[in-house]
């Protein structure tokens, strides 16, 4: 009976060495993982958008025919902006920025004009109109929000208007040169679309007109404008 088992074991020893011979293992093929960096933000490119705001006025009109020749106003401003931005590797931002602005007018003030050598009450006002600036800008960029400042030169309208029962005093509209520096912040709300606010001061140094009834009118101008904005970054 061992004999016989023997036998049986001897004969079954090589099957199951035959079978494991024939099994092999084959790993399983692990695919290459392609990382993809995506792009982060960046402020780089040409942008336009749209502003609203407020702005206060002080003006003079220096004459003769004025007894009080300062004009103290304020009111609403509103234009469009465009401009250009590069962002450096150390995430610094220069560019360049464009604007047009027209700003609402003053109402009309009690005044007193000198006509024929004696006060007479009258009613007059600085009329505001367009403006435009060019300046340049120097910002920093923490991810989607931009720090900056801004500086440059501007041009804006104005007039002095004013009358009496029987006179009245026009200098048309004159384009004043001038300066503007500020500050502002904005945020990018996607890769396109960007919000701002922003305060500039504009200063108008004196500007020399001749008229028939005063060969040395001139007047002068300042500024403050706080505004909101929306651009859109291409």
């Amino acid at each position: 009976m061992i004999k016989r088992i023997s036998i049986l074991a001897a004969a079954f020893v090589p099957a199951i060495g035959a079978q494991a011979a024939d099994v092999v293992y084959t790993p399983p093929v692990v695919e290459d993982v392609v990382i993809v960096e995506q792009p982060g933000f960046t402020w780089t490119g040409f942008y336009l958008g749209a502003a609203f705001g407020y702005h206060w006025t002080q003006a003079n009109a220096n004459t003769y025919r004025l007894v009080d020749n300062s004009f103290d106003f304020d009111n609403w401003v509103g234009g469009a902006f465009f401009g250009y931005n590069y962002q450096l590797s150390n995430d610094v931002v220069v560019g360049v920025e464009g604007e047009v602005d027209y700003f609402g007018n003053s109402d009309d003030q009690s005044v007193q004009v000198i006509i024929s050598g004696a006060p007479e009450p009258a009613v007059g006002k600085f009329e505001r109109g367009w403006a435009g600036s060019l300046r340049g800008r120097l910002g920093y960029a923490m991810d989607r929000t931009l720090i900056y400042a801004t500086a440059g030169g501007e041009v804006a309208s104005g007039k002095v208007v004013g009358s009496t029962a029987l006179y009245s005093l026009d200098t048309g509209e004159q384009a004043i040169l001038g300066w503007t520096i500020g500050a502002g912040i904005e945020h990018a709300f996607n890769d396109n679309l960007f919000g701002r606010i922003e305060y500039r001061y504009s200063d108008f140094p004196k500007y020399d007109k001749s008229f028939s009834w005063d060969p040395n009118f001139s007047m002068d101008a300042s500024q403050s404008v706080v505004k909101v904005g929306l651009g859109y970054k291409f």
